[in-house]
């Protein structure tokens, strides 16, 4: 019963800050969501980037035994997928910026 009565005492202090973290306008929407994807593209080039240098440091010493072509590829569209990754982030300011000042 105690349980029941702290999370009903949990959840009535709680609604008025979930009430009032709702955005008001488009705009705050707009940026409350471009941030929210903001922090996910930067986790995702986090992790990109530890799964690069850990093939990298795998890969480097065995670069002429088998296929070091198919290695040297591994390395090239590596740089390439990273630099997709980090420019939208640039691509995401152009909008924040332009449709919303």
């Amino acid at each position: 019963m105690t349980k029941i009565r702290s999370l009903i005492t949990y959840a009535v202090l709680l609604v008025p800050a979930v009430a009032l973290a709702a955005p008001r306008t488009w705009s705050e929407l707009v940026d409350s969501l471009v941030s929210l994807m903001n922090y996910g593209v930067a986790t995702l080039v986090a992790l990109a980037i530890a799964l690069y240098f850990y093939g990298i440091s795998s890969n480097i010493l065995k670069l002429g035994e088998n296929e070091p072509e198919k290695k040297k590829a591994y390395f090239f569209w590596g740089i390439i997928i990273l630099f997709v990754m980090v420019s939208v982030w640039g691509i995401l300011r152009i909008v924040r910026y332009t449709l919303f000042g």
